[in-house]
């Protein structure tokens, strides 16, 4: 089973991420299964037409039962990381968008998701931490 927890940055919103439609669902969901990540954050952020800081988060789960722990964990940090669901049209039930509805560090948001990489039963942690600067990092 899956026990490592990913997160990546990109500079586009999460509807341009989405924009292939199931196409890049299928892609996020089978870079996940390839790295054997449990859960996978994909932080956006990006400047709109308005020249306004916006910063998104696509977050995609091994199952629902995982994303029910998450949401849990959001809700209970709410006031550190405030979320606005997103609606994205064809979204399984294992990713979900959010947006972050004011500037919250890149640091509180990895914060919270190795508290929830810790919340395993697996005693087997990673965090894997991708940013456009290191491609991706393993452990």
């Amino acid at each position: 089973m899956a026990s490592r927890v990913g997160m990546s940055s990109v500079g586009i919103s999460v509807e341009q991420l989405l924009a292939r439609g199931e196409a890049s669902t299928r892609e996020i969901k089978h870079f996940q299964q390839m790295e054997k990540l449990r859960l996978l954050m994909i932080v956006s952020t990006y400047y709109d037409e308005q020249k306004n800081f916006n910063r998104e988060v696509l977050v995609s789960t091994e199952s629902v039962e995982v994303m029910k722990k998450l949401l849990l964990l959001f809700n209970s940090n709410a006031s550190q990381l405030p979320l606005k669901a997103l609606h994205q049209p064809g979204l399984e039930e294992e990713m979900r968008a959010f947006e972050i509805d004011k500037i919250t560090s890149g640091k509180t948001i990895e914060r919270l998701m190795e508290e929830f990489g810790g919340t395993s039963t697996d005693t087997n942690h990673h965090y894997v931490s991708s940013r456009p600067k290191h491609h991706h990092q393993h452990e």
